[in-house]
C-alpha cells in the first residue's frame, strides 16, 4: 500500500542529496582543473628546467669555445715567430740539400774543366782534335745549372728543330732579362715565349721582313751578325753599343747563322762582346771543318779553351736529329749551351 508519509520523507530529503551530489561535482571538477593546471604549470617547469639545462650546457660549451679560443690566440702568439724561424730553417735546410747537391756535380765536374783548361790543343793532330771537340761537347757539366728548360721548336718531319736549352736559374728572379737573339728564319717560338716570361728580346735576321716590333718587349731589326760593318751587317760589339748594352748583362746570347759563327767567335772573344753574357746559344755547323784542307779542330779546341777561360761552361748538347750524321759518321750540325760559371772561380 502506498505510504505517503515516507514518500514525502523522502522528496523532502531529494534536494538535500541533489544538491551533495552537485557539491561533489563541482568540487571534483575543481580538483580536475587544479590537477590539470598544475600539470601545466609541471610540464612549463619541466621543460623551462630543459631550457635552463641546455642554455648551462651551452654556457659551458661557449666557455670552453672561449678558452680553446685563449689557448689558440696564446699558441699562435707563442708560434708565431717560431714559425717564421721554422720556414727560414727549412728554406735553408733545403738549399743547403740542394747545394750540397750541386757540390757534389761539381767535384765531378771539375776533372773534365781541368782537363779543357789544361789540355794543349796543338800538341793533337787534326783527327785526334776532331774527335777530342766532340767527345768535350757531348758532356756538359752538372754542376751550374739548376733549372734548365727546353724552350720553343717545331716539328720537322722526324723532329723538332729550332728549340734552345735555356737556364731559368736567374730568370726566376726578379733580375732585368735582356736576350739577343739573331737567326729567325720563321720561327718565333723561342722568342715569343721568352717575350711572354718578361724578356727584352733583341731579334736579327738579314734574310727575312718583319715588323719591327712585335709582342710586348720583342724588336725586330734587319739586320745580320758578321766581323764586318756594311748596309745590313754588323759586328756584335757594334750592335751592343749601338742599342746601349756595352755593359748591359745580357742573360741569354742565342746565335744561329748558318756557319757565321765559327768566324765570328775570334772576334766576340777579342772585343770582349762576351764580357757580359751570362748564356750563349750556338747552333755549330761544323761540316765545312770536315773537307780536307779547310780541316781545322785543333783551332776549334783553342776556341772552346778561351770560352772556358772566360768562364763558360757547356751546360747543354744536342745534336740536330732533323739533319742526322754526316761527314765521318758525326753529327756535323750541333746545338750547344754555355754559361758562366762563378762558382769555379771562388
Amino acid at each position: 500500500m502506498f505510504n505517503s508519509t515516507a514518500f514525502r520523507k523522502n522528496l523532502v530529503l531529494l534536494p538535500l542529496v541533489l544538491i551533495i551530489v552537485l557539491v561533489f561535482l563541482v568540487l571534483g571538477g575543481y580538483q580536475i582543473t587544479k590537477g590539470n593546471e598544475k600539470d601545466e604549470k609541471s610540464e612549463l617547469f619541466e621543460q623551462k628546467d630543459e631550457k635552463t639545462e641546455l642554455l648551462e650546457q651551452k654556457d659551458e660549451n661557449t666557455e670552453l669555445l672561449e678558452q680553446k679560443d685563449e689557448k689558440t690566440e696564446l699558441f699562435e702568439e707563442k708560434n708565431e715567430t717560431p714559425k717564421k724561424e721554422n720556414e727560414g730553417l727549412f728554406g735553408n735546410f733545403f738549399r743547403k740539400k740542394k747545394d750540397n747537391m750541386m757540390e757534389s756535380f761539381r767535384e765531378k765536374d771539375s776533372i773534365l774543366v781541368k782537363e779543357v783548361l789544361k789540355m794543349d790543343p796543338k800538341s793533337f793532330s787534326q783527327t785526334d782534335a776532331m774527335h777530342k771537340f766532340y767527345w768535350l761537347l757531348s758532356f756538359p757539366v752538372q754542376g751550374v745549372c739548376r733549372v734548365l728548360k727546353r724552350i720553343g721548336g717545331q716539328w720537322m718531319v722526324r723532329q723538332v728543330d729550332g728549340d734552345k736549352f735555356v737556364c731559368m736559374d736567374n730568370m726566376m728572379s726578379d733580375k732585368p732579362c735582356l736576350i739577343y737573339s739573331f737567326g729567325i728564319s720563321n720561327d718565333w717560338t723561342f722568342e715569343d715565349f721568352m717575350d711572354f716570361r718578361g724578356c727584352e728580346i733583341h731579334a736579327h735576321d738579314p734574310t727575312v721582313d718583319f715588323p719591327a716590333k712585335r709582342g710586348k718587349n720583342i724588336k725586330f731589326s734587319k739586320l745580320g751578325l758578321s766581323t764586318e760593318t756594311s748596309s745590313d751587317m754588323d759586328t756584335l760589339a757594334n750592335i751592343l753599343k749601338k742599342n746601349g748594352h756595352s755593359d748591359s748583362v745580357i742573360e741569354y746570347l742565342k746565335i744561329d747563322v748558318e756557319g757565321a759563327e765559327l768566324t765570328g767567335l775570334p772576334d766576340w772573344l777579342k772585343t770582349g762582346a762576351l764580357d757580359n753574357v751570362n748564356q750563349l746559344a750556338m747552333e755549330l755547323h761544323l761540316t765545312g771543318l770536315h773537307n780536307g784542307e779547310d780541316s781545322n779542330f785543333i783551332w776549334l779546341l783553342e776556341i772552346l779553351q778561351e770560352l772556358y777561360k772566360l768562364n763558360f761552361r757547356v751546360i747543354s748538347h744536342e745534336v740536330n736529329m732533323v739533319m742526322g750524321p754526316q761527314v765521318d759518321g758525326l753529327y756535323n750540325m750541333v746545338e750547344v749551351v754555355f754559361m758562366k760559371d762563378d762558382v769555379w772561380s771562388r
